[in-house]
């Protein structure tokens, strides 16, 4: 069973125990070097046997730095003496480092008083003289005075004996020491937790949560190895604390890897690895939840060490290969892994005895701890500076996608501009067209007046208004006399010139509220609103005047035209005036032509 222990120990002859010399003054003493150890397989021994003389012979020195025999549960004598070779009393104290050992008993004898001390995980927290996360034993020698000191070791963990004994500055010092590393531990956890837990509800970021759960594993797994959950958190729960110690190591792996998981996005990238590291995880819960239920020490230590060993090459896999396919933050990631990697092997070497205790090497796992979740933050900044940049490249590319979309939009308002002007333009052109076009439609080609269907309308409507407002209301029909023989004589472009010079005389002779008009091809119109008979024969007679006294460009004077007279009866349409128009315009040109007639 402690074939290992042979490069540590040396079975020599029996030879007188070497004292420990000691004063006020000592400072910090490693009495592992100096001290005689004996193992008892069956157990069954006490102080009172061992300490005898005649069983001097079993115990063998110690030649190395500490006495580690990994995982038993077999007991383990240590004796040393010590001597006061000082002129004052030496106060001081012993310290066993390891906190996780069950039970120790430590047989004190002086001046034929023997004094014992039980110690040890397995008591509650609250039964320590000394509130330390080790085993510290306060020490008292007369000057000149040798005390022998037994050590009775016990457990179902590893058992690693390392004793250090200090005067009363020194332990002060040392105690100071425990205190503000397992302080500054706790801190930095603590400081973290809260940081990450503030980015994670400000960005919402799943990395920040798991990371955070990583951290509480860190918490609770730093706490059981140096011993700071049972001294601050179940000091009066050693079953609970025994107990605990496996889950809380397999949770603090389980989110390790599901952290990994996530912030490599393994599921993605690599799913084969995705898969192991899945069932892997799984794994963790069963073992964390089975162990807090198993008795069997040994196996529970076995199957830790197994998980772990896998989950750590594991964790180191993926975060390799991660390098390579150059996911941001795996290169702090990867140095994270290797840091509590390395740090952990070297614990767990130093716990089975490959290696001597040290106090530095023993602190060095919880600096490794810190180098680890600090590389960690480093891999969620840089992947956080990543996805920055990675959004602020997407901004850009959406900006110039919508750059090129407004230049797009520019041309084609641009084009749409000039589009509009060009159909405002043909809107402008097409209004003048249709005003033309409606021009043309109520006006008489040669003339330029009204024609007859523009007449029939106005006729229409000033007859309806004369009878609403019971107005008076006249037309005037007048006809060129004897055309047709100016036609045959002069030409028919004499006649249209006749007209055209006509249709000028009567729009200049009548008044701004008449309308004068073409009604047919030798025939005008004049619509007299709010005019008598009377007034229009008087009209009349004002516009032959004119037309006798003009001299036409073709012919001269010779022009002479007859006048037919109505006014609106109450129950008149717009063709009974024009018919009695006709009629008293046949009157006119039965008369002698040249002349007004009213009907």
């Amino acid at each position: 069973m402690y074939k290992f222990l042979l490069p540590l120990l040396l079975i020599t002859q029996l030879l007188a125990l070497d004292n420990i010399k000691v004063n006020d003054r000592t400072g910090d003493i490693n009495l592992a070097p100096k001290a005689e150890v004996f193992f008892d397989t069956q157990s069954q021994y006490e102080y009172k046997d061992v300490s005898a003389e005649i069983f001097t012979h079993n115990f063998i020195p110690v030649v190395s730095k500490s006495v580690s025999v990994g995982y038993t549960s077999d007991t383990i004598w240590a004796r040393f003496n010590i001597i006061n070779n000082g002129l004052k009393t030496f106060n001081g104290k012993l310290e066993i480092p390891i906190p996780w050992v069950n039970e120790i008993d430590v047989y004190m004898l002086s001046d034929d008083t023997l004094n014992v001390k039980k110690l040890g995980a397995s008591l509650a927290f609250k039964e320590r003289e000394i509130d330390a996360r080790t085993f510290f034993i306060p020490i008292q020698i007369s000057s000149q005075k040798t005390m022998s000191v037994y050590l009775k070791v016990q457990g179902t963990n590893s058992i690693t004996l390392a004793p250090h004994l200090y005067s009363r500055n020194s332990s002060s010092e040392r105690l100071t020491y425990i205190a503000m590393f397992n302080g500054a531990l706790i801190g930095i956890i603590l400081i973290m937790f809260l940081y990450n837990l503030n980015m994670y509800l400000t960005l919402k970021e799943n990395n920040y949560l798991f990371y955070i759960l990583y951290l509480t594993g860190l918490f609770f797994f730093m706490g059981t190895y140096y011993g700071y959950n049972f001294q601050l958190l179940w000091k009066g729960s050693p079953n609970f604390n025994e107990a605990i110690s496996a889950p809380i190591v397999a949770f603090s792996f389980f989110s390790a890897l599901l952290f990994t998981v996530n912030f490599l996005k393994t599921s993605k990238y690599f799913p084969k690895s995705n898969l192991v590291l899945n069932i892997l995880m799984s794994l963790f819960l069963v073992f964390g939840l089975i162990t807090f239920m198993m008795d069997n020490k040994l196996s529970i230590v076995y199957l830790s060490a197994f998980f772990i060993t896998i989950s750590s090459i594991g964790l180191v896999y993926i975060s390799v290969v991660s390098v390579l396919k150059k996911i941001s933050g795996s290169v702090y990631l990867l140095a994270a892994w290797l840091f509590s990697s390395v740090t952990l092997l070297l614990s767990s070497v130093m716990v089975q005895g490959y290696i001597s205790y040290s106090h530095i090497l023993y602190d060095s796992f919880g600096l490794g701890i810190v180098l680890n979740i600090t590389l960690i933050s480093f891999a969620l900044v840089a992947r956080t500076k990543y996805d920055r940049q990675r959004a602020k490249l997407e901004i850009n590319q959406e900006h110039e996608v919508i750059n090129e979309l407004n230049k797009s939009k520019d041309d084609l308002a641009e084009q749409k501009a000039r589009l509009e002007r060009k159909v405002d333009i043909q809107h402008v052109q097409l209004r003048e067209k249709n005003k033309e076009i409606q021009k043309i439609s109520i006006k008489d080609e040669l003339t330029g007046l009204y024609n007859t269907d523009k007449l029939e309308e106005l006729l229409s409507n000033e007859l309806h208004r004369a009878k609403r407002y019971y107005d008076n209301f006249s037309i005037i029909i007048i006809n060129i006399d004897n055309l047709s023989k100016i036609n045959d004589k002069h030409s028919f472009e004499t006649g249209n010139s006749i007209i055209k010079e006509l249709s000028d005389i009567l729009i200049r002779g009548i008044r701004y509220i008449d309308t004068v008009g073409r009604l047919s091809s030798t025939e005008f119109l004049v619509i007299c609103p709010e005019t008598s008979s009377d007034q229009a024969v008087i009209a009349s007679n004002h516009l032959r005047d004119k037309i006798n006294e003009y001299k036409f460009f073709f012919i001269g004077n010779s022009v002479r035209v007859s006048f037919g007279v109505t006014s609106a009866l109450a129950k008149d349409s717009g063709q009974d005036m024009i018919t009695r128009g006709y009629e008293a315009l046949s009157l006119a040109k039965g008369q002698g032509k040249d002349r007004v007639e009213v009907l």
